[in-house]
């Protein structure tokens, strides 16, 4: 989440340089607008965010009116400039690709991505929700949404309405175009630098969580936190200056893909865990759960002779689970293919990096192995090896219909009497009789 803060700083530096100076040559500029700007985001996280969250609505608002200044800026364009205006020859010209050299899809893909990452943003600040569960799933879905629908309407604007040669050469063309070119820059700055604090509020956050687990000894420290809300300081000062590092690099197109990386490795890893946890609870039979449902502690001792009968004892009713409308959404199958799709666009967008990340990854779990072997594995029992296994041998052989045991969730209608075994005895006649078989009889109806 570091590298994200630094993606959403340098577009940040960029989009004010370029505003002042469409061809800079002082990338040192970047860097100082880049540095200063996270060390006050910094200060921000750790003593005003309190303050901004109340201020949310007026920022969401502004950002609003920034969306319709260039909506109505794309319907009065003059067809000055490169601004055609809403023109089917540019919408044309616009629908095909024209990448530079050595670029492709998923070069540019991999600049595009991070601006999407910040579906994780609900997760990060979970400690702070009042309903995760439900907070969560509908606050992350409909952010999801909403992004979608801005995006599409910027990008069918733009190829309807600017020439495609403005569109690779001009960065600054969506305020160019705009009603009100401040009023757009004003809502691009606050969008940048909201990202860029929810970046170092909620990354420090995670950071302190993992380490009060307690699974990576050598980070323990981070946990430590001060204040009533046990704010982590330590964790969100740590944050600032890995930020900091890769603000030097200085460029947006070399830290996007650098970005995008442990991310895709973060949904690859959800998907999977979301997929295994779901063939764990299809493939697990547990009896114990059905045996449950019936208080055995409430069934009475039958004496000799004594008739009993189950229907009298019925299973006590449970209250049944909230269902939540975005469960109805949920898919294993889904979470399976998104899973292997987020491992091979972290390949097809920068190989290298890929490696280099899914190596990390692979160091820091056989480290945690190590130093904390008797960790919790998880609730999923599925080991995906075996299942390809059988997958494929049943495809290569396929096997017999396996036998089917029907265990009754119900207790038939019987009646039940009991026969003594054990021969009757002076010597013993004070104990319990205990030793006695049951014959079970249906009951005529």
């Amino acid at each position: 989440v570091s590298t994200q803060s630094t993606g959403y700083v340098t577009g940040f530096a960029e989009a004010i340089v370029l505003k002042f100076d469409p061809n800079p040559t002082n990338h040192w500029l970047l860097r100082g607008i880049g540095i200063i700007t996270v060390l006050l985001l910094t200060i921000v996280a750790l003593f005003g965010v309190k303050y901004l969250v109340r201020l949310q609505l007026l920022l969401l608002g502004i950002l609003l009116l920034a969306v319709l200044d260039f909506i109505i800026g794309c319907c009065i364009a003059n067809g000055t400039s490169g601004m055609t205006g809403f023109n089917s020859t540019s919408l044309h010209d616009n629908l095909y690709p024209g990448f530079a050299d050595k670029q492709s899809f998923f070069t540019v893909l991999g600049v595009f991505f991070p601006t999407c990452t910040g579906l994780m943003a609900g997760v990060n600040m979970q400690g702070d929700l009042k309903s995760p569960h439900n907070n969560i799933s509908t606050g992350s879905l409909a952010s999801l949404a909403f992004s979608g629908i801005l995006y599409y309407i910027f990008v069918i604007l733009l190829a309807c309405t600017v020439q495609k040669q403005l569109l690779l050469s001009d960065y600054m063309i969506a305020s160019e175009i705009s009603w009100i070119s401040w009023m757009f820059l004003i809502g691009l700055y606050i969008a940048s630098l909201s990202s860029i604090l929810g970046s170092l509020y909620g990354a420090p956050r995670v950071f302190q969580c993992i380490a009060l687990d307690n699974i990576i000894p050598i980070i323990g420290i981070f946990g430590k936190g001060r204040g009533a809300n046990n704010e982590p300081v330590i964790a969100t000062i740590t944050v600032s200056l890995v930020s900091l590092c890769f603000v030097l690099v200085g460029h947006l197109n070399i830290l996007a893909p650098i970005t995008a990386m442990p991310f895709l490795l973060t949904y690859a890893a959800v998907n999977y865990a979301y997929f295994s946890l779901a063939m764990t609870e299809e493939r697990s039979i547990k009896p114990e759960s059905i045996l449950d449902q019936y208080n055995t502690e409430s069934t009475p001792i039958m004496k000799d002779n004594e008739q009993f009968n189950s229907s009298e004892y019925a299973a006590p009713v449970k209250e049944e689970r909230r269902v939540y409308w975005h469960e109805y959404l949920q898919s294993k199958w889904l979470s399976f293919v998104g899973a292997i799709l987020s491992g091979v666009m972290m390949f097809l967008i920068h190989w290298l990096f890929a490696i280099l990340t899914i190596g990390l990854a692979t160091i820091i779990y056989f480290y945690t192995r190590t130093t904390s072997p008797g960790t919790k594995p998880g609730a999923s029992s599925f080991v995906l090896s075996k299942w390809l296994y059988r997958v494929i041998r049943s495809v290569i052989h396929p096997l017999p219909a396996e036998e089917k045991i029907v265990i009754a969730t119900e207790t038939p209608e019987m009646s039940y009497k009991t026969m003594q075994l054990t021969d009757e005895n002076t010597d013993y006649q004070e104990r319990e009789k205990v030793h006695q078989s049951v014959v079970s009889e249906q009951i005529e109806t």
